[in-house]
């Protein structure tokens, strides 16, 4: 693979010490979600037994469960190959499809006391071919030896297998499919408990933990909990994806799967989740996106790869505009993972233009605000080309700039100028043509009266980056 890029960075890194201390309850995050918040990449992995059947998920219009046999192709699967790739493309975690909505286990389940289902027969255990092998320990370990924090996927509120659909338990009466048991809600969600127990107790360093689709309203409220008090004795610093109500590290669904979400991207909410700049509760988003076009999260043999042009976009409005970025991963029947070029260019970008630690730009300093002014200053030699800007607020008293204004200088001229509502963790701004500068001035319109404003970042780059093929 062969790339070339022209980065040109200047830095003013500022200190993490606000000017005053708050007096107010301003709202602020767990140190668990502000380094969740540095991560910025992860990965979903989905792969599971849709996969091998080539659907996008089993629904309610389902007449057979895929069979566990389908899971044949996969018995040479290498997670390892997986994790070097997710490395290559600047992954940081990742959460794999443990339990899908077809309610297929890439584990063999333990089941305690329930009466209706004395096993759990629609595992990987249920391949001869991986008869011992417990896929879920492979791809935790892998994920670990190449430093990705490893999390998991589990659809709470669906599970063919079970005959439940949206969080609704299929009625008494029933007909089941071939191979379908069917449960009374309390049993099912008996059931859920115990899997979501195991998980925790078998992995108490897992990083994520995805309710696809929320915590369903019909979960009982002792199963609740219960599940609360697991998470808090168990896995006390997991992320959980829209757990709302059963975890203090929670991330939230910015309303779209396309990259680009059009919600405004403040890291507090309501307790529903809604953003604003007075929210009570610290849920940021976590932007999910597939790689493959036409929202194929599962591999799809007839799709192709989104263009690293489009990718880019996607990033600059996910993770330039607070929210981390959940990139999907589609292993296909056989366990080989597509698109390796796609993945290796978009790290390469991502490393290029905006590296993670200020010790790799070229030039960058310390300072502390001055208690006395409003603003921040980036102050370069006179003609330094640049096409965008980082910022990065200090959030460990909270999210306090409420409106800010940016203006880019050169020999006193204005040349840019833009305005916005929120930076929080992170806010990339691209000029629309490069320019040159020798000052850039952050300006503070309004903030939260008892949360003083402290930048973490301020960069003015340039970055012509290329992937020739």
């Amino acid at each position: 693979m062969a790339s070339c890029s022209q980065v040109v960075l200047l830095v003013l890194a500022v200190s993490s010490f606000c000017w005053g201390e708050s007096t107010a309850a301003v709202t602020v995050p767990t140190a668990d979600l502000l380094h969740w918040s540095s991560l910025e990449l992860g990965a979903m992995i989905s792969w599971n037994i849709d996969t091998m059947d080539g659907i996008q998920g089993c629904q309610s219009s389902l007449t057979s469960l895929p069979d566990p046999s389908l899971f044949d192709g996969a018995k040479g699967v290498n997670f390892e190959s997986w994790a070097r790739i997710m490395q290559a493309a600047g992954v940081k975690y990742s959460v794999l499809t443990v339990k899908h909505g077809c309610g297929f286990t890439l584990w063999e389940p333990k089941v305690v006391n329930i009466t209706g289902l004395p096993h759990y027969n629609y595992s990987i255990a249920a391949n001869h071919f991986f008869f011992g092998r417990n896929l879920v320990d492979e791809y935790y370990s892998a994920m670990k030896k190449y430093g990705i924090r490893p999390g998991f996927y589990y659809s709470l509120g669906s599970n063919a297998y079970l005959g439940v659909y949206g969080g609704k338990v299929t009625p008494n009466g029933t007909v089941p499919l071939p191979g379908q048991v069917l449960l009374s809600e309390e049993e099912y969600y008996e059931l859920v408990y115990q899997h979501i127990e195991e998980l925790a107790t078998t992995y108490p360093d897992m990083y994520e933990f995805w309710f696809d689709g929320g915590v369903p309203g019909a979960l009982p409220a002792d199963v609740r909990d219960r599940l609360i008090k697991l998470f808090a004795e168990k896995i006390p610093h997991v992320i959980t994806f829209q757990g709302y109500g059963l975890t203090k590290n929670v991330a939230r669904w910015p309303q779209t799967e396309s990259g680009h979400p059009k919600e405004d991207m403040w890291s507090t909410t309501d307790a529903a989740g809604h953003p604003g700049p007075n929210g009570s509760y610290w849920y940021p988003g976590e932007c999910d996106t597939t790689v493959q076009v036409g929202d194929s999260w599962s591999y799809n043999s007839h799709a192709w790869a989104r263009s690293l042009d489009e990718l880019k976009g996607v990033y600059h409005d996910s993770v330039g505009n607070n929210c981390n970025l959940m990139l999907n991963f589609a292993p296909d029947p056989d366990g080989n993972l597509h698109y390796e070029q796609t993945y290796r260019s978009f790290g390469d970008f991502v490393s290029m233009c905006y590296p993670s630690n200020a010790k790799y730009y070229p030039a960058y300093v310390t300072t502390p605000p001055l208690k006395d002014n409003t603003s921040f200053f980036l102050h370069s030699e006179a003609g330094t080309l640049i096409d965008r800007l980082v910022l990065m607020e200090t959030q460990t008293k909270g999210e306090c700039i409420l409106s800010y204004d940016v203006f880019v200088y050169r020999k006193e001229e204005l040349v840019f100028f833009s305005s916005g509502k929120w930076i929080a963790h992170k806010r990339i701004l691209l000029l629309p043509k490069p320019f040159e500068m020798d000052t850039v001035q952050v300006r503070v319109n309004k903030h939260h009266d008892n949360c003083i404003p402290a930048m973490e970042l301020i960069a003015a780059t340039q970055c012509d980056y290329y992937q020739p093929y």
